[in-house]
Formats: C-alpha cells, sequence, structure tokens
C-alpha cells in the first residue's frame, strides 16, 4: 500500500502489544516483515493474544469501546442480523447506509493490527523460522481461518495471500480462493494438531481461548472447518459436501460439549465488546427477537436480556427513522438491554463466546437434510441436541422445561407496537414434517444460539434465509429498499483503499461478480 502507511519495525508493534496495552493505530496497514527482528518466546505469547483479542475486532486501548468493534461489528453485522436495533440519532447503519468512517475503522484495525500480529507468529513459528514450532503454528493457522473468515463474509473479495507483503500495491483474493484456502490450512492443522499425545500447553500465557490446550484446538479446527464447509454449500454442493464429511470424521473429533465451547476470557484490559458498549445506550433488543422469544417461551429471554422499565422485555424495530427514534416507545429506557450478568459493569467476568457445541450440532443437523454421510443421527436428533446444549450453556438446566421447549407448537408472537407488527414467521418448535419446515427451523434455532455473535449471524442469515426476518422500518440507502431484510448483501469496501490502495480495490471489484455495492451477492451465496 502507498507510503500514506508507513513501514515500521516489529519493534514499534511489541512494544505496543505487550500486556494488550497499546496506544491507537501503532502499527502499519501492511506491515513489511523483511524488518522483522527476532523476538522471544515470551514476547510472542503477547503478541498472539494481541492477534487473539485484534482479530475479533478488539479495541486498542481499554477504553476504546466504540472503534472498531462498535462501528464495525455492532453496527453492521449486530443490525444486519436484527439481533440488535440501533437507537442513536447518528446510528445510519441500521437503516443501511454505508458510514465510510466506520468501514474505514473496521478494515484498517483488522490489517493493522490483528493481521499484522498474526502474521508475526505464523513467520516466527514456521518451518525454518526464529521460533519455529509445528503446533503453535498450526493454532495459528486455525485462528487465521477465524479472523479472516468475517473480513471476507462482510467484503467478499479481501487482501489476503498479500496482505502485509510490504509492497506499495496489494491486490486481493476472490472469495472462492480464500475459502478454498481455509480448507487447505484447516486440514493441515488438524494433521498436525491431531498427531499430538503429549500433556504440554502451547501458548499457555498468551491464548485467551483455551490456555493452549491442544486438544481443544484440535476440535475448534473441525467445528470451524464444518462451519466453512456449510457456508459454500449453496454455491459449490460437491465441495461442501467433500469438506463437511471430512470435517465430521476428522480425528479429534469436534465441539459437541460445551466444556470445550470456544470462549474467549475476558477483563478489565480485554473486555466483552457487546458488554463494553452496551452501557453506550446507543443499541436495544430487536423486535425480531422479542418475537421469537417471547413466542416460543424462550427461557433463554431473561439470560439473553434485562427487562425494561416495567419489568417487560421489549423490542425495537429496525431501521427508525430519526423522528421514531426520538418517540417514548423506542426510548432505551423502555426497551431491553442486554443482560447484566455479562452487561458493562461484569464485562471482566464473561466470556466472549466463538464457537459452541450449539451451532456444531446445528450444521451437522443441516447436513444430515442435504443427505449427507454425518454420523449417525437423524437431522432431528442434532437439531434437538443444539437445543440441549445451547439451554445448557445458557444456564438452564430443568429437564421438563427444556423438553417442554422442544415439543413445543407455540410461534413467534406478534408484537401489538405501533407499528403493527406481526410474528416474525409462524414455524414452531417441535421438529416439522416437511424438509422446508425443519431447515427454516434449524436456521431459526442457529440463529439463537449464536447469540450475540452477530458476525456469525448475519453471514448465516445470508446464505440460509432464516430466519426470515422483518423488514426495515426505513432505508436510507436507495439501493436497498426497507422492504427487504435481505437487500443488504455485503459491506461496499472502505473509502480509504480508493486512495490508499487503489490498483488493489480495483483487483477486489474485479473478483466481485458485480459492483461494489451492497446488492452484490457474495461468492457463496448464489
Amino acid at each position: 500500500m502507498k507510503a500514506h502507511y508507513i513501514k515500521k519495525t516489529l519493534g514499534t508493534l511489541l512494544a505496543a502489544t505487550v500486556m494488550l496495552s497499546c496506544t491507537k493505530n501503532f502499527e502499519d496497514l501492511n506491515t513489511d516483515k523483511t524488518k522483522i527482528s527476532t523476538v522471544d518466546n515470551a514476547t510472542l505469547e503477547y503478541i498472539f493474544s494481541a492477534a487473539q483479542y485484534r482479530g475479533c475486532f478488539g479495541p486498542n486501548t481499554t477504553n476504546s469501546g466504540a472503534t472498531p468493534f462498535q462501528r464495525f461489528a455492532n453496527r453492521y453485522s449486530d443490525a444486519q442480523a436484527q439481533y440488535f436495533s440501533n437507537t442513536s440519532q447518528s446510528a445510519e447503519s441500521d437503516r443501511n447506509v454505508m458510514v465510510g468512517n466506520w468501514l474505514n475503522d473496521g478494515w484498517n484495525h483488522f490489517y493493522s493490527n490483528a493481521n499484522a500480529q498474526l502474521s508475526v507468529v505464523m513467520e516466527q513459528t514456521e518451518a525454518g523460522g526464529p521460533l519455529q514450532d509445528p503446533i503453535k503454528h498450526a493454532i495459528a493457522k486455525v485462528w487465521k481461518v477465524f479472523m479472516f473468515m468475517p473480513v471476507t463474509d462482510n467484503w467478499g473479495a479481501i487482501p489476503y495471500s498479500q496482505a502485509g507483503n510490504g509492497n506499495t500495491e496489494v491486490l486481493y483474493d476472490s472469495q472462492e480462493d480464500i475459502y478454498k484456502d481455509f480448507f487447505k490450512i484447516l486440514k493441515e492443522a488438524n494433521t498436525t494438531l491431531s498427531a499430538y499425545t503429549g500433556t504440554t500447553r502451547y501458548f499457555e500465557k498468551g491464548d485467551l481461548i483455551y490456555g493452549g490446550d491442544v486438544k481443544k484446538w484440535t476440535k475448534f479446527c473441525n467445528s470451524l472447518w464444518l462451519r466453512a464447509a456449510m457456508r459454500v454449500s449453496k454455491k459449490d454442493p460437491a465441495l461442501g459436501r467433500l469438506q463437511a464429511e471430512a470435517a465430521i470424521t476428522a480425528t479429534g473429533g469436534m465441539i459437541t460439549t460445551n466444556a470445550d465451547n470456544a470462549l474467549m476470557k475476558v477483563s478489565t484490559t480485554t473486555p466483552h465488546l457487546t458488554a463494553s458498549i452496551s452501557s453506550f445506550n446507543e443499541f436495544r433488543m430487536s423486535a425480531a427477537m422479542e418475537s421469537v422469544l417471547k413466542g416460543y417461551n424462550d427461557p433463554r429471554l431473561q439470560k439473553f436480556f434485562d427487562p425494561a422499565s416495567g419489568g417487560v422485555y421489549k423490542g425495537i424495530r429496525n431501521g427508525l427513522s430519526q423522528v421514531q427514534i426520538g418517540l417514548a416507545q423506542n426510548n432505551v429506557a423502555n426497551n431491553s438491554n442486554i443482560n447484566s450478568s455479562f452487561g458493562f459493569a461484569n464485562r471482566g467476568v464473561a466470556p466472549w463466546t466463538l464457537f459452541t457445541a450449539a451451532e456444531t450440532f446445528f450444521l451437522m443437523a443441516e447436513a444430515k437434510l442435504n443427505n449427507w454421510t454425518v454420523g449417525t443421527g437423524t437431522a432431528q436428533n442434532y437439531y434437538q441436541q443444539g437445543i440441549d446444549v445451547s439451554m445448557a450453556q445458557w444456564g438452564v438446566t430443568d429437564a421438563t422445561v427444556i423438553g417442554n421447549y422442544k415439543t413445543g407448537t407455540s410461534t413467534p408472537a406478534a408484537l401489538g407496537d405501533i407499528y403493527n407488527t406481526p410474528a416474525m414467521t409462524n414455524i414452531p418448535v417441535a421438529f416439522g414434517s416437511t424438509e422446508a419446515v425443519q431447515r427454516e427451523q434449524i436456521g431459526t434455532q442457529k440463529w439463537l444460539a449464536l447469540y450475540p455473535y452477530g458476525l456469525e449471524a448475519w453471514a448465516e442469515v445470508r446464505r440460509t434465509g432464516f430466519p426470515k426476518l422483518y423488514p426495515r422500518l426505513n432505508s436510507d440507502n436507495t439501493d436497498a429498499p426497507a422492504g427487504d431484510p435481505g437487500a443488504v448483501k455485503r459491506l461496499t469496501y472502505p473509502p480509504i483503499e480508493a486512495s490508499a490502495n487503489a490498483g488493489g480495490l480495483a483487483s477486489g471489484i474485479s473478483k466481485l461478480g458485480g459492483p461494489d455495492k451492497v446488492t452484490t451477492k457474495l461468492w457463496w451465496n448464489p
């Protein structure tokens, strides 16, 4: 990329990374790794911690929750997945507006921080590297897939194979090529990790997820492999089936118990980001969540959200106009915030969920409906196991309550609000008799189980079409009408790329399969 991004040495990176207490914008968007100096294993631990936290769009400073997570993940993915509705007068993104500075924040942060830091880890630990270590390198490969997946799923073609090459121009890779590389490196990672039989922990001090537990990283690898396989399954069913069956049968197993869930440990210096921004009072529970959770009498309602004034649980339609935001019915006090048990006051306690056993089961249920080779269970078995482990994850343990939920015939509720909002859909929880209903049920329950991880939820909403979300009340984007809840297929590229990496941007647009607009579908979303 151009001289706007001055190349810096690893010394600057290390000084900023240690203990995750760094200054804002400390690293270049396109780090020149020919200038990397040697680091020791202790410092590498901290770099890996930073790559993990920043790879989830964690901020550079402990008091900077607004960027990039809020501006990128919360105001786009969370709102498009309709977990939350934005309530800020400045939140144009909930009306489908592509706000240039917010897109810049997410893009720059990812490439300047997460990718730069993980690249150091990978180059230090690769064969022939100063700190070569096949296990650490394999763990870093798994994390690379995890953190790059939402980036390509938001934009499509992105800098990938050439990111961080130190050149003045960085070309983009097509999403098809990126996903095929995901499969390659996950298979490589599994081969290395699953062969390990020792008890030593790798990145024990720096790994914020598993504390260096290799067996759990193996399961994470395989479940992530299944996630990627299902993502491409509609575009290329043969590839999806090949990779899904490979993941399901891969040595080491998958995440099928909550004890193996991928949870980012949080602290006062690495807070849960949804929790951090909950105190800003700029979002509340969506109407979609209200309709489904209330209609199903879902015991997770009280786990996900706090009651609003008067002790009621209430959500807001997405796409409020500035006038509507000012109405009393849409006041933040009258609508539900996230549950205070993992809210701002407890941001150093509740872990940040990245991948759970519930997701694995719902992916397997869908694969079974595809008539793929998926263990010995039925689609219904996997669907109900997904519900079971999601309930347990959220502390719902009453077997009678869970049993009644799984056989429940009630449907999502009409809201009785000033917009006469109807029920979001008409399906019950009890497993249906037709494939069409079953697919919607699996998609809807997976959407609930993914909460509050909107980056993944929005990708799955676009891929499957489920749940059948509400149309927005308003859209200020002429390319994305309010009446179509799926109008936004992707984010447009950040404006900064036009000046910083014009040639690269042109290469990316040429690989989109359409113009740089929100209506251009991603490769995997035919």
